[in-house]
């Protein structure tokens, strides 16, 4: 226990009243399950913006990439905000055929575009996965935090924290998800920019922070860490990010909420511009809380304690009060985004295959039963999690990756693919990604994104040769 500031908790305790507060108004203006799951589809350009903009800063982008920073330097931007970005990008090249097809979920756009339903429960499993690695990572983040600031054990913020989140986004789905975020989304921007404005002016400016950073180690101002990451590495790195961005549950289930293909181009664009901006600040923030951790003689062994540590022991109350707020901001934000989407996966993906004619309030109840289980049990694995942040993080980022960039995006664009092939590869691809990364993140000098991602490739392009050439004989054979 250390010792608490009144100040901070109070901040703590006021923003869960207020988040719950929204949760409990939405609650009341979701009338059916297309409400709770996308928005009854009508969100408007400024919601569905700051919704993903929110949904986007995580404690991944606060406490992971300032730890990441602190550790490695400025080489995040070369491979993973890089890679995000452009994945941005991406997506705003193919949101209008997404959004014209009228899918509601990554699994239902893969079932269209194959033409097998089997699809749905597949896909859904491993994006289950995902999405449950991704909770863990933000509860991390959050006990992390609070814990820094308040003196209550880890163990017991972490269960404040995920009861929390839970209820407000069972509550409301999308509707309290979306409307929570846009408060979030503000908080966020405008504390990071007073938390870069503050660090500039106390550590000489943003030159001086970088002139120190470097002096601390050439390599930390290096683009790929001056040569102690690989290209390979960082090309690995850059396409596992850059695909996570088009294969994100999340991603899809806000394009299909917003109101019209107009309105999805218009919230990718305008959140990409804001991104880059934040993203940018956020990085010289990382080298700034460096600098000024190891100035202090306050550094740490853990990278993730590293901006709480500069929070709690080096900032003014005054800023760390608003620090916090964007820091639950982000995480709370990204939290609700993610568990909304895992208990609809359950529902719209998984439950609806096995029971095609189940109803609204059936499929409702199911969305909000998968929530509460996969939160609780998130919640109960981030007590001892099975890494850092940042390695959950690319864990995932792999996983989706490998197993769906390739063959769903050559399926929307290659009207004559096999769904057979489709379905072949994407399953390879996951078990080749996810297998190879956990043994030591490849095989020799290959990247495990290398691997599953050519992995699926492979696979694709050759059973479309096969079935191609199997079908050609087929039909060439006489009729009896």
């Amino acid at each position: 226990m250390t010792e608490v500031n009144p100040f901070y908790l109070a901040t703590f305790i006021v923003y869960l009243a207020v988040i719950l507060g929204i949760g409990l108004w939405a609650f009341r203006r979701t009338r059916n399950v297309m409400d709770f799951w996308v928005f009854g589809q009508d969100m408007g350009p400024v919601l569905a913006t700051w919704s993903l903009v929110a949904n986007f800063v995580s404690s991944v982008s606060v406490i992971g990439f300032i730890g990441a920073v602190y550790v490695e330097g400025y080489s995040l931007m070369t491979h993973t905000i890089l890679g995000l970005m452009l994945g941005l990008a991406a997506l705003y090249a193919v949101v209008g055929t997404v959004r014209r097809l009228n899918v509601l979920t990554f699994p239902d756009l893969i079932a269209r575009v194959t033409g097998y339903e089997s699809a749905r429960p597949l896909a859904g499993s491993v994006l289950l996965v995902s999405g449950w690695l991704y909770l863990i990572m933000q509860l991390v983040g959050a006990g992390l935090l609070v814990t820094a600031i308040t003196g209550v054990p880890y163990q017991y913020m972490v269960w404040v924290i995920g009861i929390v989140f839970i209820l407000y986004t069972v509550l409301g789905g999308l509707v309290s998800v979306a409307w929570t975020d846009l408060l979030q989304g503000l908080l966020m921007v405008f504390a990071v920019a007073v938390a870069l404005t503050y660090m500039a002016f106390d550590l000489g400016g943003i030159t001086a922070i970088n002139l120190n950073f470097a002096a601390m180690d050439s390599s930390l101002v290096h683009p790929t860490n001056e040569g102690n990451y690989t290209l390979m590495y960082v090309g690995a790195m850059f396409l596992a990010f850059f695909g996570t961005i088009l294969t994100e549950q999340d991603m899809l289930i806000r394009i299909a909420a917003t109101r019209d293909v107009r309105t999805a181009k218009i919230h990718i664009a305008a959140a990409g511009v804001i991104l880059s901006i934040f993203y940018s600040g956020l990085v010289i923030l990382g080298g700034a809380t460096t600098v000024a951790l190891m100035g202090s003689g306050l550094g740490v062994d853990n990278p993730d304690a590293a901006f709480p540590t500069l929070i709690t022991e080096y900032l003014p109350t005054g800023v760390g009060v608003v620090i916090i707020l964007a820091v639950m901001s982000a995480i709370l934000s990204t939290t609700d985004t993610r568990l909304h989407a895992t208990g609809m996966t359950v529902a719209r993906d998984i439950y609806s295959f096995f029971r095609p004619k189940a109803g609204e309030r059936g499929l409702m109840k199911v969305s909000r039963i998968a929530t509460v289980i996969l939160g609780l049990t998130a919640t109960a694995a981030a007590i001892n999690p099975p890494g850092t942040i940042i390695v959950l993080y690319g864990l995932r980022a792999v996983l989706l990756t490998s197993a769906f960039l390739v063959p769903v995006y050559l399926a929307v664009f290659w009207s004559d693919l096999d769904g057979r092939a489709v379905i072949g590869a994407i399953t390879l691809g996951a078990v080749v990604g996810l297998t190879t990364h956990l043994m030591d993140g490849g095989i020799g000098v290959i990247p495990s994104t290398f691997l599953g991602v050519g992995a699926a490739t492979t696979t694709v392009l050759l059973s479309q040769l096969a079935l191609t050439r199997w079908s050609d004989r087929e039909g060439d054979r006489p009729s009896v």
